[in-house]
């Protein structure tokens, strides 16, 4: 298995898992709140890993497009977590999963990724199952 894929599973777990954590949390602080907090707790583990790896490798143009990122998933997680908040977690947490689409069509028109027959007719079956799971 490739080394990407594992850590791809891994982050799939994680994601699952925090996503009931949230609609737990939800129940004692506001969405707002607990978005700082998770956050703040993300940057301290980050930092610790950063701190006690080799990966030190930084540039002007990648700070930019890491604070870009940054404020874009900012931004993305309050909405999840107040969504996870107001709603059903297993409803908010599917239809995040279909953010892939818009990953999958940047990286066609920008990155110029391949987008073979095959993988697009997966892409729609995915993308339909998730739909499903909303309903």
């Amino acid at each position: 298995m490739d080394y990407y894929i594992l850590l791809a599973i891994l982050a799939m777990l994680g994601y699952g898992v925090t996503a009931v954590i949230y609609k737990l949390a939800g129940k004692s602080i506001d969405p707002v709140s607990m978005t700082l907090m998770t956050s703040a707790m993300m940057t301290i583990t980050i930092l610790l890993f950063w701190l006690f790896t080799k990966q030190k490798n930084v540039t002007f143009p990648g700070l930019g497009y890491a604070g870009i990122a940054g404020i874009i998933a900012g931004l993305s997680f309050i909405a999840f977590i107040a969504a996870i908040h107001f709603g059903k977690v297993s409803v908010a947490t599917t239809l995040r999963g279909l953010s892939f689409l818009v990953t999958v069509i940047i990286a066609v028109l920008f990155l110029a990724e391949k987008l073979t027959w095959l993988k697009a007719l997966g892409i729609g079956f995915a993308a339909i199952a998730i739909v499903l799971l909303t309903l």
